[in-house]
């Protein structure tokens, strides 16, 4: 008989234990979809001042010749310029982005946001304020992720649970959205496709 309450105490332990090790995972997973979804009520503060208002939707290049990356969304950028519902967010926006593909560690380039007024510049430059590394595939797929609720159903998506594999085997890496969240919004809002 007391080798059966050991057993059964026991086992009640290993259930417990699993039960912390499931709430403590999904913790994890959504302090992820808190940075992902862009930092707390104290980045908004934080973030708050100082932004530039307005701008002329002008795309620069810092370097004589953009690399294929820095190519492609300045272009992407200057079509967004001439929308006026995407301006109207780039309008409000004042960080530097990095965005590099960690399998080809060249294959990189900054975003500088001073309102609509966008640079662009190849590489991860020393301003760059929110650093995003990851398989450019991965990156791409999330434009198709939309925002708040949209982003929750699209993370239940093949695509979602790619992209939340990639961030536990470290083949996402994001660095600084947790002071500039608001900013990491404004991003996603301005590359998310419109709404019909």
């Amino acid at each position: 008989m007391g080798r059966k309450k050991a057993l059964k105490a026991a086992e009640r332990r290993l259930q417990e234990a699993r039960k912390a090790e499931r709430k403590a995972k999904r913790r994890r997973r959504l302090l992820l979809l808190a940075a992902l979804a862009g930092g707390g009520a104290a980045a908004a503060v934080l973030v708050g001042r100082g932004k530039p208002q307005g701008g002329s939707g002008t795309v620069t290049f810092r370097d004589e010749e953009p690399n294929g990356l820095s190519a492609m969304m300045g272009q992407l950028m200057e079509v967004y310029m001439k929308e006026p519902k995407k301006k109207a967010v780039a309008d409000s926006m004042n960080v530097s982005i990095a965005i590099q593909d960690i399998t080809a560690p060249d294959v990189a380039t900054t975003i500088t946001f001073k309102g609509s007024d966008i640079s662009i510049a190849n590489g991860v430059t020393p301003d760059a304020q929110i650093y995003i590394g990851t398989e450019l595939g991965l990156l791409l797929s999330m434009s198709g992720a939309g925002q708040g609720l949209q982003m929750l159903k699209w993370l239940q998506t093949e695509e979602g649970k790619e992209l939340l594999k990639a961030f536990r085997e470290g083949r996402f890496k994001v660095k600084g959205v947790l002071l500039r969240g608001p900013q990491m919004l404004k991003l996603q809002a301005l590359l998310a496709p419109d709404e019909d």
